[in-house]
């Protein structure tokens, strides 16, 4: 090829090994990047120009063959297979440098032009690992530059050793032909003999460090492990919340002086009332809680990065194999936390398709961003003093309710075959200060763009239908909103939040989660004080519990919904799931409330 031709640039490798770290790095893009396998479900693309050249460069979802077994395999190697591309690069996690290499000899059995990316070189010294790049270099006849992904280091080189390789005819190793089947495939067994026999001497563990054995015997512990998980879950939502209290303080005093500022400015009655309802009462009420999201995804983040996130897969293995799956469907469920519909789309690291179509079916209940206004409002207006506790309850019975739907859909969806977990821990690392607010500011990005978005909108709607029709007064039962409020309101008596104000909510939040706050904040008027002055005059602490509750596992937004007719292709399941989160819904609000009456609450 002509050297100011285009590159198309493909990056491979074992899941976990940095290949999004790399884009990014090359790319200048800012993918999220995650300490576990499986992070990556879909392949991401980036473009660069470097002296005079066009690259396209392909980040594919990790996975540890060629061979097309689950969703992300099949998506490598249909790319690998049908695409056109100029080079592979394939990151090397240098601390498994065995199992990294068995992919390389399957790449170079389809005639690949591949360079080796050695990445996390600086941890395998701290670990004791001496790596003689040169002669590696030499045995596997392969180009090798080595990089540190999560900084950058060493991507000008490795970008001059692309449009090298590019330049040149694919070179067929010498030792690749002893290495195959009859069929062309590589024989895995003769890969790991050549591994010992002629790459041992360059790679050498020179001292054994057992931190990661010395700390998973702690966190792992079947004495010691859930007390830890459920402090740490605990810490995590004491510090978000006294945190973030000060500053949502700020911006609710911020929105209500811009309230009472366009009092003062005597404009028209009808843009009066679009402001100070629609701006300021439903978008400001759901801004408010910005440093919320904020300060939660800055602590996942933190767990996530440090190694710890991922092991929380281990620790409910037991239980999901009672259940006749693994603990891998325990997966999308962290993500969760985060939000529900890259959570389908993490379903596709999981094989087997029954197990994933349980994990589809119960993510919903996984509480995710979106409902963290909803429970800030509420806890912190009725359970002031408690409200850290509130929300992590909320967290740990959505986890709960989830462990027990998959038991139960794990008898209507018989299983053919016997799974077992088979995981690779990610490494403990020193968490990066970059990732970790990255990935915060880029959750609290789209939470803000969201609001400007769909959540602007849907609040307009709110707006328009409690103002019309003309003459009635603004957000009041007469109102268009009024009577459809009044038409289901009913069937939340028995849960305790009957008046039509949360039936409304309730019908906008299946839109987006945010909205419930928003549509409250549109119905009530003008600025945070009124809105926590007038809920309390329609519904009772025990309600609001009832409430939170209900908010926690009822329909999930528009968006999960279209995802999970995507990823199941199936009409059935994508109808099933929100009528059964309903019943679901109703029937745990219905306990809470009326136990908490038993127990001389109101």
């Amino acid at each position: 090829m002509n050297r100011n031709e285009d590159i198309n640039v493909v990056l491979v490798g074992n899941p976990n090994t940095g290949k999004t770290s790399l884009l990014n790095a090359l790319t200048g893009m800012s993918l999220h990047v995650g300490n576990w396998p499986g992070k990556t479900v879909e392949k991401k693309a980036g473009n660069i120009t470097y002296k005079n050249t066009k690259f396209t460069i392909v980040d594919l979802p990790g996975t540890y063959s060629i061979t097309p077994y689950s969703e992300e395999e099949k998506v490598s190697h249909d790319y690998l297979m049908n695409q056109i591309h100029d080079v592979i690069v394939q990151t090397i996690d240098v601390n498994a440098l065995e199992r990294n290499l068995l992919m390389t000899m399957e790449l170079l059995a389809l005639g690949k032009k591949i360079i080796l990316a050695f990445n996390f070189n600086l941890e395998a010294q701290r670990r004791g690992i001496r790596i003689d790049v040169p002669e590696i270099h030499e045995v596997l006849q392969i180009p090798i530059v080595v990089i540190e992904a999560n900084k950058g280091e060493n991507k000008e080189e490795l970008l001059d050793e692309i449009l090298r390789v590019a330049q040149e005819e694919f070179e067929v190793p010498s030792y690749l032909k002893e290495m195959l089947k009859e069929n062309n495939e590589i024989h895995h067994d003769k890969s790991i003999e050549f591994f010992k026999e002629k790459l041992k001497p360059y790679y050498l563990i020179e001292k054994t460090i057992q931190r990661t054995e010395r700390i998973d015997g702690i966190i792992l512990n079947k004495y010691t492990a859930f007390p830890i998980f459920f402090a740490v879950i605990f810490l995590m939502f004491q510090v978000t919340f006294t945190l973030s209290g000060p500053m949502i303080s700020a911006i609710r005093y911020i929105f209500d002086l811009m309230g009472v500022g366009i009092g003062f400015l005597k404009l028209p009655g009808l843009l009066t009332s679009f402001l100070s309802e629609e701006l300021i009462g439903g978008l400001g009420s759901v801004l408010s809680f910005t440093p919320l999201i904020f300060l939660l995804f800055l602590m996942i983040a933190l767990l996530e990065d440090s190694g710890y996130l991922g092991r929380t897969v281990i620790l409910v293995d037991p239980f999901f194999e009672k259940l006749g799956i693994t603990g891998r469907t325990f997966i999308p469920m962290i993500l969760g936390f985060g939000c529900n519909v890259p959570v389908i789309m993490a379903t596709r690291t999981i094989k087997d398709r029954r197990e994933r179509m349980i994990a589809i079916l119960t993510n919903s209940f996984i509480s995710c961003g979106a409902r963290l206004p909803v429970y800030l409002l509420f806890a912190g207006l009725f359970f002031s003093k408690y409200a850290g506790y509130i929300v992590m309850f909320l967290y740990i019975t959505g986890i709960l309710i989830a462990f027990i739907a998959s038991l139960i859909l794990s008898k209507l969806l018989k299983n053919q075959t016997q799974n077992s977990l088979i995981i690779e821990l990610p490494p403990y690392r020193k968490p990066s200060v970059k990732n970790i607010l990255k990935h915060a500011w880029y959750h609290t990005k789209e939470f803000i763009k969201k609001a400007g978005t769909i959540i602007f909108c849907s609040v307009l709607v709110v707006w328009v239908l409690a103002s019309l029709p003309a003459g009635v007064d603004y957000g009041s039962a007469e109102s268009l909103l009024g009577h459809l409020g009044y038409l289901i309101s009913s069937l939340f008596i028995p849960l305790g939040f009957g008046h039509w104000t949360f039936s409304v909510a309730l019908i906008f939040g299946i839109a987006s989660k945010e909205i419930i706050v928003g549509t409250l904040g549109t119905l009530y008027g003008v600025g945070q004080d009124a809105l926590i002055s007038d809920i309390p005059m329609h519904i009772t602490p025990l309600g609001a519990l009832s409430f939170m509750f209900f908010v926690l596992l009822y329909i999930p937004c528009m968006a999960t919904i279209a995802m999970i007719r995507q990823e199941s292709g199936s009409w059935k399941y994508t109808v099933f799931q929100p009528l059964a989160t309903i019943v679901v819904a109703w029937i745990v609000s219905f306990f809470v409330y009326h136990m908490g009456h038993l127990f001389g609450f109101n």
